[in-house]
């Protein structure tokens, strides 16, 4: 299986490094690697080799996102699926994403009802270290969490 994010070690935040065939899949895998890596707490899920699965994901949050390019438009699609999260206690393991382009994304967040995190909570989602580039055939950028 390909690899789709990996913590990366950081000071003081999260930094996850992402990987994806296709922007699609980078802001699908950013979008998981986010939730994962702050540890959701959800009473119908199980942790399986580090990460939370659940056997349905029963929530799905429609979103749009529009920004001036490609790396802001990462990070308002996080920002955004961040802010639906606090407001509605879930957390999204999965996403499809509809259209995307340099400047747009449409996306569904599928997820589940959390309590909390085991983890530490994100407060914002950086600009610090993230050009989205191609590496090799694959798309890959660094994303920084604040915390």
């Amino acid at each position: 299986m390909p690899k789709d994010f990996e913590l990366i070690p950081h000071t003081a935040d999260i930094k996850l490094r992402v990987y994806g065939a296709t922007h699609a899949d980078l802001f699908k895998h950013a979008v998981v690697g986010m939730f994962q890596s702050i540890h959701p707490q959800a009473p119908t899920c199980h942790i399986k080799e580090g990460r939370l699965v659940c056997e349905q994901l029963p929530i799905s949050r429609e979103l749009g996102v529009n920004s001036p390019d490609i790396n802001a438009l990462l990070v308002d699609f996080l920002s955004y699926a961040l802010y639906l999260s606090d407001v509605h206690n879930e957390a999204y393991l999965d996403a499809t994403i509809i259209s995307i382009s340099d400047t747009f994304v449409k996306a569904i967040l599928h997820g589940v009802a959390i309590t909390g995190f085991s983890g530490v909570e994100i407060k914002a989602v950086t600009y610090h270290d993230l050009s989205i580039h191609n590496v090799n055939g694959e798309w890959q950028t660094d994303i920084v969490f604040d915390i």
